[in-house]
């Protein structure tokens, strides 16, 4: 019992990402900077404002399909995730 006792506190929990998943910090670390180095300036950028345009910034009328707003959101999402990805890349490189 006290080996797994000591297993316990040599094991750090990974705690959950940006993303809802757990990664070693490694790992985050990564995903973190390969996003920045995608979208962080040039045509990335622009093309990630692009996105931005299309789905955070779209608002939708009154009467829209349920299921459309649920797509739209599911769209949000992964753009407001490459964009987090992106500002915790951008620290990594300060």
């Amino acid at each position: 019992m006290k080996d797994l006792n000591d297993l316990r506190k040599k094991l750090k929990p990974l705690e959950p990402s940006i993303d809802g998943r757990a990664y070693k910090p490694e790992v985050e670390r990564d995903l973190d900077s390969k996003a920045y180095a995608l979208f962080g300036s040039g045509i990335g950028k622009a093309f990630l404002q692009y996105l931005e345009n299309l789905t955070i910034n779209n608002v939708h009328s009154t009467g829209v399909n349920p299921e459309h707003l649920l797509h739209s959101e599911g769209q949000r999402w992964v753009v407001a995730l490459i964009k987090g990805r992106c500002e915790r890349g951008r620290k990594l490189t300060d």
